[in-house]
């Protein structure tokens, strides 16, 4: 999260690397409603601004997940 915050990967790989972690029971997301995304969807910089809070210790991991949890809601990220 910290990496994907400064910029050092890009969303694809945060994405990939967050829906890993869900699937295999690391980060564990409250039951959400998975919304239909479209291509065009993109990540708010609200949501990096979380993650890079959260990889320092800043902000609780709730918050966090909350924004994990937006992102599923929206369709931007899909987790089977």
């Amino acid at each position: 999260a910290g990496w994907w915050a400064d910029g050092q990967i890009d969303d694809g790989s945060f994405v990939s690397g967050i829906q890993w972690l869900i699937s295999n029971n690391i980060i564990v997301i409250p039951s959400t409603e998975q919304g239909a995304g479209t291509e065009a969807s993109v990540i708010p910089d609200w949501i990096k601004n979380n993650a890079g809070w959260w990889s320092s210790g800043q902000i609780p991991d709730s918050a966090f997940v909350s924004g994990l949890q937006w992102l599923i809601t929206n369709g931007i990220m899909t987790i089977s």
